[in-house]
């Protein structure tokens, strides 16, 4: 039995080359005789009827010398195979190849897809008859290359529809809120929004997802019926009766419906991998997002990584600027964290992956907030991150994480008020969010920056429950607890960082200037602490 150390390796993809087992070039010299090889490599069982191979060669001879120039060919093969001269084979009617003896590329059932290589670059008989066959087989080559490429994400289709029941609201808000929801889905997957007002349309337009905002008038108290369907399962994967103040709300920034539009979006996101076919690129990379952020917001340094590589795979999956916006959100976070020992390779990292993502999604205003934030916290850069935040909660007025980067840009910008209003705001958002902890930590921050201990340490110990082993949660309450003259709160909690946190100690969080607590040690807030050391 032949081994795969002493097949004849074959490269057909891309100019033809054949190396020995000992990794030497044997690569026949001249058109015609690679001709020979490479007709006799893809027939079947590697084998051909002389009469054959010569007229695809030496179509324009006579029998007599395309016979000779056949047999002169296989003549040199055999002189250039050298000690594997006996892989070519023929008699007075037939020539071939032993298959056993052979590992040719293109045959594999697994061959590299490289953009840019054809089937036998370069290779020029001139011969019409040969020219015909390698046409024929680079097209099926390219059929096959097409069938192995991953399919690219077509994006979903989103159709948004409302309806009127005795209210004395006008159609356009319902559409409104319906859009609004199938925004916020599609900045975190490729999607494409439907007029659904048309009700007679076929079949093959019922799209993947329904949004549905019906108005209702209930003994003169106003209500939407906000609802998401996957059409093609009738599953609904979000569904909620909010009730409306007025037309105002819907119009402006109101909470409660900025949350409801935010809930709608997150939770249709979070269930969209179960509803739609696995196979499609959209089902793939979502389920790989969501899971990358999960691990990425429990801020623990291997899951950071692994959040990084699973939205490394779901950019492979479908370029899409917002996955490389969540890396450069997860270096920043490691970079703040100091979890990597080479800090200045992370910060070019991260300024790579902002760049990029804006060019992958400039107008996604969810990648516009998260790009604002990288600016605001790794770079320190508040006026760009401020103009980021401003673009992102202009187009998406919606987007919790917009208004968080712009409160955060906002506090580094020394308008600590404004930043106070606009952090409460995001949170009431995405208090509906699975990692609303983000918020809470981060309206705790911007609390202490203005000055608020007491609604800082409510938003820590919402965060802190929300995340039991969220980390700077537990740093910032350890502080405001001091502060406060909770020491033995404060002491519980340094017990519990000590556990979740190697290498930490009161000595350290009060001493090293790298620790991340910046606006607690810049507020002045970390000498309480000493009352414990």
């Amino acid at each position: 039995m032949t081994t795969d150390g002493q097949l004849l390796r074959v490269e057909m993809i891309g100019p033809l080359r054949v190396t020995g087992p000992d990794c030497v070039d044997i690569t026949p010299q001249g058109a015609k005789n690679q001709g020979v090889l490479a007709l006799l490599m893809l027939s079947p069982g590697m084998r051909r009827p002389r009469r054959w191979v010569e007229d695809k060669l030496w179509s324009s001879f006579a029998p007599e010398q395309a016979s000779a120039n056949l047999r002169q060919a296989l003549s040199k093969l055999r002189r250039s195979l050298g000690p594997w001269e006996d892989v070519l084979g023929a008699d007075r009617s037939s020539v071939w190849l032993d298959p056993a003896r052979l590992h040719v590329d293109v045959l594999e059932n697994e061959f590299r897809i490289e953009d840019g290589f054809d089937l036998l670059e370069g290779l020029d008989v001139r011969d019409p008859e040969f020219e015909d066959w390698l046409r024929s087989e680079r097209s099926r080559f390219a059929d096959r290359v097409g069938a192995a490429r991953p399919a690219l994400p077509g994006g979903l289709l989103i159709r948004c529809r409302t309806s009127l029941n005795g209210t004395g609201l006008p159609e356009v808000l319902g559409d409104i809120l319906a859009n609004r929801i199938g925004e916020n889905i599609a900045e975190q997957v490729r999607a494409w929004r439907q007029s659904g007002r048309h009700v007679d349309a076929g079949a093959e337009d019922r799209g993947d997802l329904e949004i549905t905002c019906d108005l209702m008038d209930s003994d003169g108290r106003l209500h939407v019926f906000a609802k998401v369907v996957h059409l093609p399962s009738a599953r609904i994967l979000y569904s909620k009766l909010q009730p409306i103040v007025s037309a105002e709300t819907i119009l402006g920034s109101d909470d409660a419906i900025c949350a409801m539009i935010f809930e709608a979006a997150d939770r249709t996101l979070g269930r969209l991998p179960l509803a739609i076919e696995n196979a499609r690129p959209e089902a793939r990379a979502t389920a790989l997002a969501r899971l990358a952020l999960y691990r990425m917001f429990t801020f623990q340094p291997d899951a950071l990584r692994e959040a990084d590589s699973l939205l490394l795979q779901a950019h492979e999956v479908d370029r899409n600027g917002i996955y490389i916006a969540w890396r450069s959100l997860i270096r920043t976070i490691q970079m703040i964290e100091l979890l990597e020992p080479d800090l200045a390779a992370l910060y070019e990292e991260t300024q790579m992956l902002n760049h990029k993502a804006l060019e992958q999604g400039a107008d996604n205003a969810l990648v516009q907030a998260l790009v604002s934030q990288v600016r605001v916290m790794a770079m320190g850069d508040a006026a760009g991150g401020l103009e980021l935040a401003e673009r992102s909660v202009d187009r998406n007025p919606a987007g919790g994480f917009g208004w968080l980067s712009l409160a955060v840009a906002r506090m580094l910008a020394g308008d600590h008020r404004q930043a106070l209003d606009m952090s409460r705001h995001a949170r009431s958002i995405a208090r509906h969010s699975p990692f609303r902890h983000w918020w809470d930590l981060y309206h705790c921050i911007v609390s202490v920056a203005c000055n608020e201990p007491h609604m800082a340490i409510e938003a820590g110990e919402a965060a802190a429950r929300a995340a039991p082993s969220f980390r700077p949660a537990h740093r910032h309450l350890l502080a405001l607890y001091a502060l406060d003259g909770q020491l033995e709160k404060a002491r519980a909690v340094a017990e519990r960082l000590a556990r979740i946190e190697p290498g930490f100690s009161l000595d350290r969080l009060v001493n090293d200037d790298a620790y991340p607590v910046r606006t607690l040690r810049s507020k002045g807030l970390l000498e309480p602490i000493r009352a414990l050391l």
